[in-house]
């Protein structure tokens, strides 16, 4: 509301209602806390929207909704008081010192049972009242339905009659009444004759939504969800949540028939049904269960015949088994959940380090696969099965990525930020198998063992999940790996290339083409390596090929290799999001090539502003103070570079070429660059001019010398703070000085920072949890949230992030406790997670971060049955 009409509805209304505050806004009115003077009592003002009331008409509204004045039902908010004042609607209803259901539902995502069961009931006690005096709602949606104590009120009956009173006179203003997701077919498509059976829909809607998490139909656009409303059939909520009953599961299906004339009769049908005192359910029941299919080619969806799709894969499986390989083997997609799409940049509330990992494990018989689906701003396994059109969760998995199922198909690992864990394919409380720095892998290589290689590549780690026995060893690095079955042996990516190694010797021998007289050729270029059958190399090629060739194990060479699938979702380290079952059948997320991405600028509660600088596979990056120079580390196919952009003429150049460049970061006054590098000869601090012709013009510590770090602030000459990879241990030490020596001042911690004045020490524990403590260390730790990669916006306020949200929080200067709740900064759901720090300080009141492509998660997978068997017949037949 302006403020000038504001002020005026204040004076006139000042010896009957005193307006303390606002409470909030909607679509069609303001809300303000007020205290009514006559009755002294607290109360509820609402205004209507200035545009509204005069599409409405004052007089005209107050009529209608006078209509509630007149519903007097413990479930349903009473009207007070209503009037106009200057042209200004106004209406009073009870203050309820509660919270909506949209406010319950947005914290808990999904309600128990019970007690959507409840809230239910009770919405359609009132609306079988309210429908027994001749009042549809027309508006029943979460916003519209109040908690108190337990008790669910429904408000705001006869406001939206009022407003479709105005028939087209609202469309031309542009508002539209109704919310979309819970909109009946019949309301959706403009009916103005409705019925007691569009609010049995709307309801339907809000128990899906208190059941699953999400309405049934969503869409990018309202245009886009009504068409969904009126030509889709929703997916059956038993099948996004298995604790849902078949009674539950028919009562809310029926309530979202399209025919009213199939719904309910009345609110007080479906409220029986729901509390299961209906008597009518198993008759309703039995013809659902007979009701004819949608057609096999309508949009991929639960309501498609996942079942006739899953005939053409076991089809193929079967024939495969016979020995017969079809020429083309059919390809099919599983639709995912709209609750539980996959989630392509990982746990970021957590790890950091999500993007690095495949994330789909297919099981052993291909009957099914588990994926991390998008819970919130981190993640939760599910499982999708492949014979049928089902999905669920797994319990246990809260905040978990990297699945990998075990050989039996019994039982499922994960990653979990620092922590290795083992849970029943069917959920349950998960095992705790070890406790250690961030992981990037772990893989089951038999029904009784796995191994873990941690994320510098450089250790890996048995284990034992029945005795929980661990055995660590150093290897040579080795960034992403496979079991080879039957060798005992690694394929394994490093630096772009592919090599096998022995995990007990220690020996490592590259994988290379075999040349035209059979020699030794070139090193095979690519990610996700795996040797199948002791004979065949399947891999991602350097422009995102799914290739495959013939594979001599003794001379680890390969022959001609062929092309065989496209369109694999790749992350920003090469790693493609693919599997395939031991019994031949290829899973993968379709989608766009995360490599590449934008570097943008986000200011509180504002919008991405891209850089003027050309999209790439950035990895890490620091912006310099003054704004003009950016430090970005970029992937190449073998080799990372560190480039160097000026942002006043778009000009740039490499400056540094290595296996692995860790953070950049520019000197106070932007005339220094600062880095850690390592590579075949080991590892090495330097640091050179801005305007170097390319070459470091300072070596601060010898190869070999130092342990593998990230340089987090450059303070001065004397002072960079950094952690060590190996240890997590935050440490700061003296880049000139020889050698250099790096001095502990927290354990446990990632992502260490110091304020500005050098009083606060920031970090990320290995679990998850934001700590500051007082510096020099020694002092008292406070844990300040929960999150990731803390920046100093100031001296005393802290960002820091949580899944694709950022976070500002204020904290005391001498002691580091946080001052008040942390409030939002800003969220961007295309936020894409490198594979270091994410996120880096624009020194204009904002940060930096690569945004990745539109598609942010999958909502469908691809199955290729038998597709083991098409690529063995593929490459069999270029060799001959």
């Amino acid at each position: 509301m302006p403020p000038e009409l504001l002020d005026r509805l204040v004076t006139l209304l000042a010896d009957r209602y005193h307006i303390e505050r606002e409470l909030g806004s909607g679509g069609m009115a303001t809300v303000y806390l007020a205290h009514d003077v006559r009755h002294d009592r607290k109360v509820a003002l609402k205004v209507l929207r200035p545009e509204l009331a005069a599409v409405i008409g004052g007089a005209r509204f107050l009529a209608e909704i006078k209509t509630t004045a007149n519903l007097q039902h413990p479930h349903i908010l009473s009207l007070h008081d209503s009037g106009q004042v200057d042209g200004t609607v106004f209406y009073i209803m009870p203050f309820i010192d509660g919270e909506t259901l949209r406010d319950r539902m947005t914290r808990e995502k999904q309600l128990p049972v019970p007690d959507a069961i409840r809230i239910a009931t009770a919405v359609a006690d009132a609306l079988q009242y309210a429908h027994s005096h001749g009042v549809i709602h027309r508006d029943i949606k979460p916003e519209n339905i109040l908690l108190h104590d337990g008790h669910a009120l429904v408000a705001d009956f006869g406001i939206a009659l009022a407003a479709s009173s105005a028939g087209s006179r609202m469309t031309e203003t542009g508002m539209s009444l109704g919310t979309p997701h819970y909109m009946s077919p019949e309301q959706a498509m403009g009916e103005r004759d409705l019925d007691a059976r569009t609010d049995v829909y709307a309801l339907g809607c809000v128990v899906y939504e208190m059941l699953t998490g999400q309405p049934p139909f969503t869409g990018p656009t309202a245009q886009a969800i009504v068409a969904r409303v009126i030509t889709e059939t929703p997916v059956p909520p038993s099948k996004l949540r298995s604790t849902v009953s078949e009674d539950l599961d028919d009562a809310v299906l029926t309530a979202l028939e399209k025919l009213p004339a199939d719904r309910f009769g009345t609110a007080a049908e479906f409220g029986a049904a729901i509390d299961g005192s209906s008597i009518a359910r198993s008759t309703r029941l039995s013809a659902r269960r007979t009701r004819a299919k949608p057609a096999l080619w309508r949009t991929i969806s639960y309501a498609l015949g996942a079942t006739t799709i899953a005939l053409v894969a076991l089809t193929s499986w079967a024939l495969a088994r016979a020995g017969r390989v079809p020429a083309g083997p059919a390809s099919y997609d599983a639709a995912l959940p709209d609750s539980a799409m996959m989630s392509f940049s990982g746990p970021t509330a957590q790890s950091g380090y999500g993007a690095t990992l495949t994330n789909i494990s297919v099981a052993p018989d291909g009957s099914f696969v588990v994926y991390p689906a998008v819970s919130g701003d981190s993640t939760a396994l599910w499982l999708r099965s492949l014979r049928d059109a089902s999905a669920r969760p797994i319990a246990g998995t809260a905040g978990a990525i990297a699945p990998s199922i075990s050989p039996d198909g019994s039982r499922l690992a994960f990653v979990s930020t620092n922590r290795i864990m083992v849970v029943p394919i069917e959920g349950g409380a998960p095992k705790e198998l070890l406790v250690t720095g961030i992981l990037a892998q772990v893989m089951w290589v038999s029904p009784t063992r796995l191994v873990a290689i941690h994320t510098d590549g450089t250790r890996m780690t048995w284990l034992d999940p029945e005795s929980g026995a661990t055995e660590e060893r150093s290897i040579p690095r080795c960034q992403f790996a496979r079991w080879i079955t039957g060798q005992e042996k690694l394929v394994c990516s490093g630096n772009g290339t592919a090599f096998v190694l022995d995990p007990v010797s220690g020996e490592q021998q590259a994988i290379r083409t075999r040349d035209a007289k059979g020699a030794r050729g070139n090193p095979v270029q690519g990610s996700n390596f795996r040797v199948v059958d002791g004979r065949y190399l399947v891999y991602l090629s350097s422009d995102g090929e799914l290739r495959a060739a013939s594979y001599d194990p003794e001379r680890t060479l390969i022959g001609r290799g062929v092309a065989l699938v496209t369109g694999i979702r790749r992350e920003g380290t090469g790693n493609g999001q693919f599997d395939f079952s031991a019994a031949g059948d290829l899973v993968y997320a379709p989608g766009a090539n995360a490599e590449i991405g934008a570097l943008v600028v986000l200011k509180a509660s504002g919008t991405p502003v891209p850089l003027q600088v050309d999209p790439a596979s950035f990895q890490r990056f620091d912006l310099s103070r003054d704004r003009r120079w950016l430090a970005a580390v970029i992937q190449g196919t073998q080799n990372q570079e560190l480039r160097v952009y000026d942002l006043r003429d778009g000009q740039s150049f490499v400056w540094w070429r290595a296996p692995t460049i860790r953070h950049p970061l520019w000197s106070p006054d932007g005339s220094r660059l600062l880095t850690w590098v390592r590579d075949s000869l080991g590892t090495a601090i330097i640091s050179g001019s801005r305007r170097s012709n390319g070459s470091a013009d300072t070596l601060l510590a010898a190869k070999g010398d130092t342990d593998l770090a990230d340089p987090m602030e450059y303070f001065d000459d004397h002072t960079v703070v950094a952690t060590s990879l190996s240890t997590a241990t935050a440490v700061i030490f003296d880049p000139l000085a020889h050698p250099v020596r790096l001095v502990p001042v927290a354990t446990g911690a990632r992502f260490t920072t110091l304020s500005p004045d050098r009083k606060l020490l920031a970090y990320q524990t290995t679990d998850g949890r934001v700590m500051v403590s007082t510096y020099p260390p020694g002092g008292e730790q406070a844990q300040v949230g929960r999150g990731v990669e803390p920046l100093w916006m100031s001296n005393t306020t802290l960002m820091f992030r949580f899944g694709v949200s950022w976070f500002s929080v204020r904290v005391d200067p001498a002691t580091g406790e946080a001052i008040g709740a942390a409030t939002l900064f800003g969220r961007d759901p295309r936020f894409s997670d490198t594979s270091g720090w994410s996120n880096r300080l624009s020194h204009d009141g904002g940060i930096i971060y690569v945004q990745g492509p539109e598609q942010s998660a999958a909502r469908y997978l691809r199955v290729i049955p038998n597709w083991v068997s098409r690529m063995k017949a593929e490459v069999d037949s270029v060799n001959r």
